[in-house]
């Protein structure tokens, strides 16, 4: 799906929210008006009040369990940042989302429910979760202060599902692109993604599986739109890339010489591998749509919960701008809140005004192309 980016808006301050703005019932999160509370505790305005009625009711649950992605140091800083500020635990289960769709599967049907938070990314979120009516309405619990147009920068929060109210994105940038061995690829070597059928890189390129459940399928739904099938076929089969699903190795055995270049590697793993000073450089090819994607950020509600206060307060916590500011970092991306700076050295960038990008999480995308490529796939290199 081609799409034009939207108005990005400039980087605001967080609008100043009454204490009461988010009421004070079981339906919606208690805000902190004045940014502190009489713990000496300091929250910025809009999140939830650590003093309040609804992070008291969390502590008397003591625990939210959130699933999300192994990358990064999410599983480590939310879990931290949260419990030293609302004084509960996170248990925070990491993995690949059809691993833990699959556990969690398994669970349902037994009629057990551990988890109660959702993060992670479009094809597990949208296919299973959304799919088999695992979540509940988001936005109902959310203090609607949250959702105002003056907090986001496309001017209203970002929902990928139909409703809009069950599924909401909490970054968009322009994925990483190609990651090169720089001993290996000259300046110049690769401009446009059709320099990749050079056939001196038969063998020589490594590729996140875009049959598995990940991002590395909009890579194969950007180059069919740009060029068709035959480039599908010439890339992924006559060039024979290796196909794995660990990015960590992947970047490593780039970084090796074992590989000249890899494709569909995640953004915060390819950052963790060039902070370390690794012979890598990601370069941006011409010729194909740049993807636009949320990554691991989206965010859901377990719909049978077994500590919903706890998980209420966690939501609206990574909804404001304390929390995000948190996820955003740990996964090494853009926040699409407008009071949540962009870090000047981060690698992910943001979609600029008026530029065509292939969303990769459009609802279409998401619904019917992921599989009909995917389809294609297992037909061209045989099941995974």
């Amino acid at each position: 799906m081609m799409t034009k980016a939207g108005l990005i808006l400039p980087a605001a301050a967080v609008l100043l929210l009454s204490a009461c703005s988010g009421g004070t019932s079981t339906d919606s999160a208690e805000s902190a008006g004045s940014g502190n509370n009489t713990d000496g505790k300091s929250v910025s305005a809009g999140c939830p009040d650590p003093d309040g009625a609804l992070a008291q009711r969390a502590k008397e649950e003591g625990e939210v369990v959130m699933t999300g992605t192994p990358d990064g140091s999410v599983r480590t800083d939310i879990p931290k940042a949260f419990e030293q500020t609302y004084g509960v635990k996170v248990t925070y289960v990491g993995g690949r989302n059809s691993d833990i769709a699959a556990k969690l599967q398994a669970e349902r049907k037994a009629g057990i429910y551990t988890h109660d938070v959702f993060g992670g990314g479009g094809n597990t979120m949208s296919s299973t979760y959304y799919g088999e009516g695992w979540i509940s309405s988001l936005k109902d619990v959310l203090d609607p202060a949250l959702l105002t147009a003056d907090n986001w920068r496309d001017g209203a929060p970002k929902w990928v599902d139909p409703e809009k109210e069950k599924i909401l994105q909490l970054s968009n940038y322009v994925d990483s692109g190609v990651v090169v061995n720089t001993d290996l690829v000259k300046d110049g070597d690769l401009t446009s993604f059709e320099d990749m059928l050079d056939p001196k890189w038969k063998g020589k390129i490594v590729v996140d599986d875009p049959r598995s459940n990940g991002g590395a399928i909009y890579d194969v739904g950007a180059f069919e739109q740009a060029y068709g099938k035959d480039f599908v076929k010439s890339l992924y089969v006559d060039q024979k890339p290796v196909l794995l699903t660990d990015q960590r190795q992947e970047l490593d055995d780039i970084a090796r010489g074992k590989f000249a270049f890899g494709l569909s590697l995640q953004t915060a793993e390819t950052e963790e591998a060039l902070a370390e000073g690794l012979p890598l450089k990601q370069l941006k090819l011409t010729g194909a749509p740049p993807v636009v994607t949320g990554g691991s950020s989206l965010l859901a509600l377990d719909n049978k919960a077994p500590h919903p206060e706890a998980a209420k307060l966690l939501v609206n916590w990574l909804v404001c701008k304390d929390g995000n500011t948190v996820w955003t970092k740990a996964l090494q991306v853009p926040s699409n809140r407008a009071d949540v700076p962009v870090p000047a050295e981060l690698g992910a960038t943001v979609p600029q005004a008026g530029s065509e990008y292939y969303d990769s999480y459009g609802w279409t995308v998401l619904t019917k192309d992921v599989k009909r490529l995917q389809k294609m796939l297992t037909e061209l290199l045989g099941p995974q």
